[in-house]
């Protein structure tokens, strides 16, 4: 799926085609030259009216040629080729001023850092890039495809896996060890007893947006067994892997907390959680899977998007 997606984005800087409609035109008729050939630097991106960035350029000037620039270096781990990419995307064609996709009023997207799948020119533009950077790309439409757009792509690299403060946790609680590549290693104490109620416990406090009522999150996540049993797909013991979305072929999860969408034990458990958090979640099997025992949850919370905020 996440390769599915990626594709379509190629196919989108190559051709510039239309993902979806929005927004108004962003020309610029006091730019310092009207009309005439033009290029990544004469588009000037400043902060909009919502979380998307605004872009405005001279009226009537065309934009033949790719290119891309930094607006601003990351500060974050440095991009791997072949790893997951969470993105955030403002694209818009700079014929007609129309939005044509827009992701920072909403959630960001996943990809992986390949050319085969972001196509080159975007790939060689974060390939040396750390998280935290924003590009602004131009991609005219290529050969066979006069007919296309031109458009402007603002480009954010998101974190995938938690980023905030560690906090520590608790004694009687599981031990979660963060790999080099973000995945919690999650090791269970031999003579504690797991809580028999909804336990949540922050291990990363992230200072981004809060999960309200209502909120839509894109997450990754590991849930492991905490006890032994067996049902008609199999045995398990404690420790062992229920689930987990750090496989490369998986995407991050995405759904709204607070409103029946997911488990019950993540609708309570993550409301007042900031984006940039990991949160572990113990979760009786009345609030998770029934007939599963309990389950432990961490949970790196990696964007969140409010739509009445």
């Amino acid at each position: 799926m996440r390769r599915l997606v990626a594709l379509a984005l190629a196919v989108v800087l190559s051709w510039g085609a239309v993902l979806g409609l929005a927004g108004c035109s962003s020309k610029d008729p006091s730019g310092p030259e009207s009309g005439g050939a033009g290029g990544v630097g004469d588009i000037t991106v400043t902060a909009g009216k919502t979380r998307a960035p605004s872009l405005a350029w001279p009226d009537g000037m065309t934009f033949p040629t790719a290119g891309s620039t930094v607006l601003w270096p990351g500060e974050g781990a440095e991009l791997i080729d072949g790893q997951p990419l969470l993105l955030d995307l403002y694209i818009q064609s700079l014929d007609t001023g129309e939005v044509l996709q827009n992701t920072y009023d909403g959630l960001p997207r996943s990809f992986l850092l390949a050319p085969e799948l972001l196509g080159n020119d975007i790939y060689t533009a974060l390939r040396d890039q750390r998280v935290g950077a924003r590009i602004l790309a131009v991609a005219p439409p290529t050969e066979g495809f006069a007919e296309e757009t031109s458009i402007a792509i603002v480009i954010d690299v998101l974190s995938d896996r938690a980023v905030g403060t560690s906090v520590h946790g608790r004694n009687d609680l599981p031990i979660v060890i963060n790999k080099p590549t973000g995945e919690p290693q999650i090791t269970l104490r031999d003579d504690d007893e797991l809580p028999k109620e909804l336990t949540v416990q922050t291990l990363i406090r992230g200072e981004g947006e809060q999960v309200q009522k209502g909120s839509y999150i894109v997450a990754q996540y590991k849930i492991v067994y905490g006890s032994s049993g067996a049902s008609s797909e199999g045995a398990w013991i404690p420790g062992e892997l229920f689930d987990s979305t750090w496989d490369v072929a998986k995407e991050a999860y995405e759904v709204q907390v607070g409103v029946g969408e997911t488990l019950p034990a993540l609708d309570e458990g993550l409301i007042d959680q900031t984006a940039g958090s990991q949160v572990m979640i113990i979760a009786p099997e009345t609030l998770a899977y029934p007939g599963k025992g309990t389950l432990i949850f961490v949970i790196d919370i990696l964007d969140v998007w409010t739509p009445d905020a």
